[in-house]
């Protein structure tokens, strides 16, 4: 069974590396091909391991991403304004977290007050008799008139010694907060890599179509010079002459369509990158499968999920928050203050024998140092049932964020599930594409030779020239779509990032 296995690989080896298909030592293996799939098939393990020798085997050094496109795709990062909008969001967030944290530092104020006061007060006390002067003092209703000068200044200091573990919660929260924003962060950094190497292939691949069709002009040309010759001779018709004229004709118009979507996709690279058109025209992208290392990661890797848990603990520890609004909260505080009353007086309705009115006067009334140290507590008894709804509004945004995830992750088992087979039918897919590349350009150099030696007509010899194109451009298609479905497997696992795309 092993001599069998080798000698059909010896012949697909060949195969791949464009060697002729009717090689004698491999026309067995060329009649027992599909007898190695089914073998392979049933030994699935020997089949990956196969299957990735036959992939790569042309080439034991080819790279999936060369140093240039690396590059393209870490200035594409560094441009991306979204990518910018989103870094700025976090640094706001790592504000207000700090911002949470410092409610447990001191805080000094310093506050000062300079008034003047003047006003008139109406007194109406019961009398007292002074026996010895005979007067009666506060006899009916008393008028008194008062001004002066005021200046006071408080220095206070302020510390927070139990917030009601609001601060805790609240600075847990904004930290699960920010660790789910830098998860979609890397989310949206997988999203721009895959767009910059989706825009690669598609101008690779459009290089190949170029390629293509410019041999086909080639071939083209030399059979229009060859069949003019023999309209000259009578050997011909101007039928055949017409057909490839139509057929060049066909193949100008999809080149001119080709040049357009390259111009325009140079164009977005160039917007993605900074780099300019010009440089850009100059580098040959890379168009082969894409080889895949070994990934122990799998869909619950994936940033979204990781954003998800993060938003969930998020939740849990605002609704902490909020179940814990009902206790104290406790403050020590230190003033010191400086007060002084000056340039005032007091203007009485009496007088003493002699008609001298009775005035006070005070030049200064100062109070330096006054102080008070002490500890304050503000208790919310009962908040009117609104820490009872925030904590319930919590709970169902809580709830609502749990339920998402589990849809998410459903979903995104199935997805990993998927790319996965898409992934392996493609790997598969390429190498009977390119048997069938190679049996359409048998069959197209078997139809030159037959047209000419007057065998087929000239409609058939143009279809087997189509048919060669076509063969050449699904087999470069299907590559770009195994390189597109390795993108998605990367980002199905939350691989897809530019440390794990270096080789």
């Amino acid at each position: 069974m092993q001599s069998k296995i080798k000698q059909y690989l010896c012949c697909i080896i060949k195969l791949l590396n464009n060697s002729t298909l009717y090689n004698n030592s491999c026309k067995p293996a060329q009649n027992h091909l599909f007898y190695l799939y089914s073998y392979l098939m049933k030994n699935y393990n020997l089949y990956f391991i196969v299957l990735g020798l036959l992939i790569n085997f042309n080439s034991y050094s080819q790279i999936n991403l060369t140093d240039f496109e690396l590059n393209l795709i870490s200035k594409s990062l560094e441009k991306s304004y979204e990518l910018k909008s989103a870094k700025h969001e976090l640094s706001i967030d790592s504000i207000e977290h700090k911002t949470i944290k410092q409610h447990f530092i001191p805080t000094l104020s310093l506050d000062a007050i300079y008034g003047y006061s003047g006003s008139r007060i109406n007194l109406d006390i019961p009398t007292t008799h002074l026996p010895i002067t005979g007067i009666d003092l506060f006899e009916g209703e008393s008028q008194f008139d008062a001004k002066g000068q005021v200046f006071n200044t408080n220095l206070t200091a302020k510390l927070l010694l139990f917030s009601g573990l609001q601060v805790n919660y609240g600075s847990k929260a904004t930290e699960e907060k920010i660790k789910a924003k830098n998860f979609m962060l890397v989310a949206k950094e997988s999203d721009i890599i895959k767009d910059v190497i989706g825009t690669f292939d598609k101008i690779e691949l459009l290089h190949k179509a170029e390629d293509v069709i410019s041999s086909s002009e080639t071939r083209l040309k030399k059979e229009k010079e060859r069949v003019t010759a023999a309209i000259k001779n009578g050997l011909a018709i101007p039928y055949d002459r017409q057909k490839i004229t139509a057929a060049e004709l066909n193949l100008a118009s999809k080149k001119a369509e080709l040049y357009g979507n390259l111009s325009l996709l140079y164009f977005k690279l160039s917007m993605l990158t900074d780099v300019s058109v010009s440089e850009l025209e100059n580098y040959q992208f890379n168009l082969n499968p894409w080889l895949f290392k070994n990934n122990s990661k799998t869909y619950q890797d994936r940033p979204e999920l990781n954003a998800l848990d993060a938003s969930i603990n998020a939740y849990d520890y605002k609704l902490r928050m909020n179940k814990n609004a009902y206790l104290p909260k406790v403050q020590a505080f230190a003033t010191l203050s400086y007060a002084n009353l000056f340039n005032s007086s007091l203007a009485t309705p009496y007088s003493i024998p002699g008609g001298v009115p009775i005035n006070l006067e005070i030049n200064k009334f100062e109070m330096f140092p006054a102080y008070m140290l002490g500890v304050g507590m503000h208790w919310d008894i009962f908040s009117g049932f609104k820490n009872s709804n925030k904590t319930s509004k919590t709970s169902i945004e809580k709830t609502i964020a749990e339920d998402e995830k589990d849809d998410i992750e459903e979903k995104l088992a199935l997805f990993a599930k998927k790319v996965q087979v898409d992934f392996e039918v493609k790997n598969q897919q390429i190498l009977f594409k390119e048997q069938e590349k190679e049996v359409a350009l048998n069959t197209l150099n078997l139809g030159i030779k037959s047209y000419r030696e007057g065998l087929i007509s000239i409609t058939e010899r143009l279809q087997s020239e189509t048919e060669y194109q076509n063969a050449v451009l699904n087999y470069y298609k299907l590559i770009a779509q195994q390189r597109s479905a390795a993108i998605e497997l990367l980002i199905s696992t939350g691989s897809l990032k530019i440390e794990n795309l270096k080789n």
